[in-house]
């Protein structure tokens, strides 16, 4: 894909990364096998779990698989392991890319963290507050069948706190925002974008949920471009991750 790469220096002062359209690609790429693997994973699970299924009991299992926390666990860490190491690998297959670089891992000052993770208590702190004077469940309904069918819930809360927020902030605020950034589209026009893409494969959640995500990817977006790390948007994803499981737990 490098004929098509239309971004990245070459040059011994920055290293390379792929450009608009070979982001566009090679996320789209990604994307799909997530979805495969999502759904071939509730299946190969079902099956050697309940033995030999109908298609019509197959089907229906599917339907309700997105609700079900056991299903939804297994299925976010073998997407986790598999489409992290598909991003490494396209990020290596760049000819002058850098891993760390390219995905901005890096360390930032513990005053700057402190002040990031005072943000994010303020946002969930605001979040909840319109959510209960909207008269809304502070524990979406999604939410709490996720977690009333977890089995064992130990592994609902690692997959929740680590594994999901691990791929989906190496994809959106990591490899997608790297190829956006440098191109037309700038930090601003990257900000909105990968926010707007990761509310909406939240689809589990209504219009409300997904507008909340969205001005969440905005907070992280903004860490991202503001810290110039990874880590910072990695460990809000995290933090508000554990809040939400806590939530659930208690409320749900």
């Amino acid at each position: 894909m490098n004929n098509i790469d239309t971004g990245g220096e070459t040059g011994s002062s920055r290293p390379a990364h792929w450009g608009f359209w070979a982001t566009v690609i090679w996320g789209g790429v990604i994307s799909v096998l997530f979805v495969l693997l999502q759904v071939v994973t509730i299946v190969v699970v079902a099956v050697f779990q309940k033995g030999n299924v109908s298609e019509s009991e197959l089907t229906a299992l599917l339907i309700s698989a997105g609700e079900n926390g056991h299903f939804l666990s297994i299925a976010t860490f073998v997407t986790t392991i598999a489409c992290c190491g598909l991003i490494v690998g396209v990020i290596k297959l760049k000819k002058g890319s850098v891993l760390t670089e390219y995905l901005c891992i890096r360390s930032v000052p513990l005053k700057v963290a402190l002040r990031w993770i005072g943000l994010l208590a303020g946002f969930i702190v605001l979040s909840d507050l319109i959510t209960t004077l909207l008269g809304r469940p502070i524990v979406p309904d999604f939410m709490s069948a996720v977690y009333a069918t977890a089995s064992p819930v130990w592994i609902l809360w690692l997959a929740l706190i680590v594994a999901a927020p691990l791929f989906e902030e190496t994809f959106f605020r990591g490899f997608l925002f790297r190829g956006l950034e440098s191109s037309f589209m700038g930090p601003i026009g990257s900000i909105l974008l990968t926010a707007g893409l990761w509310a909406v494969i939240h689809i589990q959640y209504d219009a409300y949920g997904v507008a909340t995500i969205f001005f969440f990817g905005l907070l992280l977006g903004a860490a991202r471009v503001l810290t110039g790390s990874l880590l910072v948007p990695l460990g809000l994803h995290a933090g508000a991750s554990l809040v939400a499981t806590i939530e659930a737990a208690i409320l749900g």
